[in-house]
């Protein structure tokens, strides 16, 4: 039986000793923000502009001009993830953190993100 990502999603958070419903709370009031909450997938994402890393994990902060999509957290089926991705309004970026592992900024062509299989 595969993993649900709203259990792995909540364990990510406690590990890390962060706040999921303040996150989801400010995702969700975020005119564009991205709430993605199903068993096979979990996806926190906002549109940012890709030379503003600092201000990325503000998550109420609305960019007045964006050119990324950042993903706060993405759990789950990659595979799906791409293909609801398709149907957001393209940007030139996709912008990440890895979180515990590494807080340095990434960012990916967004295409190259909705490409991979």
């Amino acid at each position: 039986m595969t993993p649900d990502a709203r259990v792995q999603a909540q364990q990510y958070y406690h590990a890390a000793g962060r706040d999921m419903e303040a996150d989801l709370a400010a995702l969700a009031a975020h005119p564009q923000g991205v709430v993605l909450l199903m068993p096979q997938l979990v996806a926190l994402m906002k549109p940012v502009l890709s030379t503003q890393p600092r201000m990325w994990t503000q998550l109420e902060h609305c960019f007045p001009e964006t050119d990324a999509w950042y993903v706060h957290l993405l759990v789950g089926d990659v595979a799906l993830a791409r293909r609801l991705a398709a149907a957001l309004p393209p940007q030139h970026w996709l912008c990440f953190q890895r979180g515990l592992r590494h807080e340095r900024p990434h960012q990916l062509p967004w295409t190259g993100f909705l490409r991979k299989h």
